[in-house]
């Protein structure tokens, strides 16, 4: 993760505009509705407690532990996600705010491109999965909120400026000593006492500037955990497996020339089979203060959990979620209707409807981490299969 957010943010760099921006900058940066679960989890599709995606304006990298896979019961089964917004962090991250917020509405667009990569062990399987997620509409932008800018400017008004000039007059006044004078240890000591205690006053300005900041920007997300959104993403699911292959390698044998000699070599190898894509759009909506409601519909192909053939899935399903933005509760409906091939007969189609029933939350426990846990009973009509998963992740934002 170091290594590459060291490429992204070199890269960011190259553009002569690029400066680190003022505090009430970087806090509009860092202002975040809410912290949901990579998209490439939501691809292995047990590895998170909402299959729901939340919408969220992550400028940052991100990584997701997922500690149950809830295919194996209560057993723990940790996987980890990666997810990065490659076009923000090359071309806005460490510019000015203004940079964003005078681009074209495609590319600010394009800066909320996410691209996430996922692994988990499963059903006797190493799975992988990778996602990118791009959002199509949001009701608010922090980055082009005027009013909350405004918000933040004022928090941003302190005395630091007179502070400064104070040192500086100070620090002329040093130079301007005479060495030759008696007094002069005892005026320059007294000058270094003055621009101490300022700069002791201007550390605790800084400390109030930023806890005011602080709370400017949690009031606004606060206000607006629940804004509407819509959201498109695609994603790949795959299975590896290490191995080892064997070469041989033919060479002459130094202690009988002319004869031929041959060594057997041994070497790790990954071997990576694609076993289905998706595609699917999830939306929401606020409703007053407290409620988000959020819907999401999804076509793909991946490996049936009874065949292990690979058929078609269509999904769709709700999710109501009641709360602040520190915690929230929610209640998901959601419908899976499969087909695949049966592995001893192709022309024979193996069908499932699952219907999936989930209640859990979400709990902030600071500005960057967010738990997620749900409880998921999964019933499936036709065949009369009937599942309880705990689930649980841990998200946070590398900040």
């Amino acid at each position: 993760i170091s290594i590459l957010l060291f490429c992204l943010r070199a890269a960011a760099q190259t553009d002569g505009t690029s400066q680190p921006g003022s505090p009430e900058s970087r806090m509009a940066k860092a202002t975040e509705f809410g912290i949901p679960s990579s998209p490439a989890f939501n691809m292995l599709n047990e590895n998170a407690p909402a299959r729901i995606e939340r919408s969220a304006t992550l400028r940052d990298v991100k990584v997701d532990w997922s500690l149950t896979n809830g295919q194996q019961g209560y057993a723990l089964s940790p996987g980890l996600a990666i997810e990065v917004q490659p076009v923000w962090m090359l071309f806005f991250d460490r510019a000015p705010a203004d940079k964003f917020r005078q681009a074209t509405p495609m590319a600010r667009a394009l800066s909320t491109l996410s691209l996430s990569m996922a692994t988990n062990a499963s059903q006797e399987q190493n799975w992988l999965a990778w996602a990118a997620k791009i959002n199509l509409y949001r009701q608010y932008d922090p980055l082009r909120d005027a009013a909350y800018l405004k918000l933040l400017d004022a928090a941003n008004e302190d005395q630091k400026d007179s502070f400064n000039l104070k040192i500086k007059e100070f620090e002329i006044q040093q130079i301007r000593l005479n060495h030759t004078d008696p007094e002069f240890d005892s005026k320059n000591s007294a000058l270094l006492d003055s621009i101490s205690a300022i700069e002791f006053e201007l550390q605790k300005v800084r400390q109030t500037q930023k806890q005011r900041l602080a709370q400017v920007r949690d009031q606004y997300v606060a206000k607006h955990w629940n804004a509407s959104f819509l959201d498109l993403a695609f994603g790949r699911l795959l299975t590896y497996q290490q191995g080892v292959d064997t070469t041989l390698q033919i060479f002459p044998n130094p202690q009988e020339p002319g004869r031929p000699d041959t060594a057997r070599l041994a070497s790790n190898s990954l071997q990576i089979a694609n076993q289905g894509f998706g595609v699917w759009l999830a939306a929401g909506i606020g409703m007053g203060k407290n409620c988000l409601l959020s819907a999401m519909t999804r076509y793909g192909k991946r490996p049936n959990q009874v065949t292990g053939t690979i058929g078609e899935v269509f999904s769709t399903g709700i999710n109501l979620r009641y709360g602040t933005r520190q915690y929230n509760l929610f209640a998901e409906v959601f419908y899976d209707s499969s087909e695949a091939p049966l592995p001893q007969f192709a022309e024979a189609r193996f069908r499932q409807r699952l219907y999936m029933f989930t209640i859990g939350g979400d709990w902030r426990i600071g500005p960057n981490v967010l738990l997620n846990f749900g409880i998921r009973h999964t019933k499936d009509f036709e065949n009369g299969t009937y599942r309880l998963q705990p689930l649980m992740n841990v998200n946070c934002l590398m900040r």
